[in-house]
């Protein structure tokens, strides 16, 4: 029992607390920065090691730690809660905190996988993060260092964490927010820049063939040999120049997808086969994780296939050192339903242990002819996110200098 004198000095305490989390509440949107300025003012007044915010990624339907919630796969490294889970069921019925230890009854409903995480995780309580009258993130709280959590504590955090539901819900909508105005400048910079690409090809195009005639008429007239094989360059850089300039015209003039059905697994294999040899040379492993029982996708195979390949071989090419690895995988998900929208997707992710690419140049990847590589002509890229557009689906990159990079490639099924 606590004295009268320890329950005010605890209630000024978490009243000192609560006034403090609810001003960063409203000057910090970034998600991340939230989640530290939260999580290390808990740990702070409870004396907890363990502080971990989970909230719902809309795009396939499973709650993620908030450093994890743009990802759409996940490994044994990172946990996941199921929208189907009893835990969740339990809190969207209830709509209050869990306490571990005061219900037991509670904690043993839940599946096998639910309960070892929550050991894991050395939780105590739960509080769920209602917005909309539907539970859209949870709050785990581990158990303090010394002594319990008393009913003051407990029903006072549940105030504070009503509040806390619709905070990191406003800073999750204000990062898809930037997100989707970034997408929107992003496709107007390419439909500005393909207009002006279609009419450089045009006027490159003409002058060049006549460069090329010229140079083959005047190399049958050359005996050195080192004259020859100069003119042999020289036709060569012409080449490389007329391919750029294809380049540039399937990216400014874009052919309309003609879909069909085709296996998307199959699509995929026939994708890493083509880079067997490369893969082989540069002793780079290529491994395949299909997560579904369907297969089957509406789409131009030639240009998937285009995208695939163009993909694996950058990841393949960024990979220096040995042990590199090129990992596949493929998730059929279906939109939150509240967003109005059914259509079921894919989201395959390509994931390399490269030397990644530097935090600034991120935002320019997709940008006709901007390329990290000494030789590439930076289209590439622009080219797949025009066919990923075309078909109605999304494409993204993530990377971590010196750690490797994820491509995220959302499409629809049909």
């Amino acid at each position: 029992m606590f004295s009268e004198h320890a329950s005010k000095s605890k209630l000024l305490d978490i009243g000192k607390f609560l006034s403090e989390v609810n001003e960063s509440f409203s000057i910090i949107m970034d998600l991340g920065q939230l989640k530290d300025n939260f999580s290390a003012k808990l740990k702070e007044l409870f004396d907890t090691k363990e502080v971990y915010i989970f909230l719902l990624n809309p795009d396939i339907n499973r709650f993620l730690p908030v450093e994890n919630i743009t990802q759409s796969s996940y490994g044994e490294d990172i946990p996941v809660f199921f929208v189907s889970d009893k835990l969740i069921f339990w809190l969207s019925v209830n709509k209050t905190v869990l306490s571990i230890d005061e219900k037991p009854q509670v904690f043993s409903f839940l599946s096998v996988r639910e309960q070892e995480l929550l050991n894991h995780l050395n939780v105590c309580l739960v509080y769920p993060f209602i917005v909309m009258n539907q539970v859209r993130g949870m709050a785990f709280i581990g158990r303090k260092a010394n002594g319990n959590y008393d009913n003051t504590e407990v029903q006072q955090l549940k105030i504070f964490f009503d509040q806390a539901g619709f905070a990191f819900e406003n800073a999750f909508l204000y990062q898809l927010q930037k997100d989707r105005t970034r997408k929107m400048y992003r496709a107007d910079k390419l439909a500005t820049l393909g207009e002006l690409a279609a009419g450089a090809a045009h006027e490159i195009r003409n002058p060049l063939t006549s460069i090329r005639s010229s140079i083959q008429f005047l190399k049958r007239k050359l005996s050195d040999p080192s004259d020859i094989e100069m003119a042999d360059d020289l036709i060569s850089e012409v080449d490389r120049i007329n391919g750029i300039i294809e380049g540039m015209l399937s990216f400014a003039k874009p052919q309309t997808p003609k879909k069909e059905k085709t296996n998307l697994k199959m699509l995929l294999n026939q994708t890493i086969q083509l880079a067997s040899n490369t893969t082989y040379n540069k002793r780079v492993e290529v491994t395949m994780n299909f997560n579904s029982e369907n297969e089957e996708i509406t789409a131009d195979s030639d240009q998937l296939k285009q995208v695939f390949l163009n993909i694996i071989m950058n990841a393949i090419q960024a990979i220096d050192a040995d042990n590199g690895r090129v990992d596949i995988s493929v998730n059929a998900i279906s939109t939150f339903k509240e967003f109005k929208d059914q259509s079921l997707y894919y989201i395959i992710e390509i994931t390399d242990n490269g030397k990644g690419i530097e935090s600034e140049y991120i935002d320019k990847i997709f940008d006709p002819f901007f390329t990290t590589k000494s030789e590439g002509t930076g289209l590439g890229l622009s080219i797949s996110y025009g066919i990923i557009n075309r078909h109605g689906g999304d494409i993204e990159m993530f990377s971590i200098p010196m750690k490797g990079t994820r491509v995220k490639i959302k499409i629809p099924i049909k």
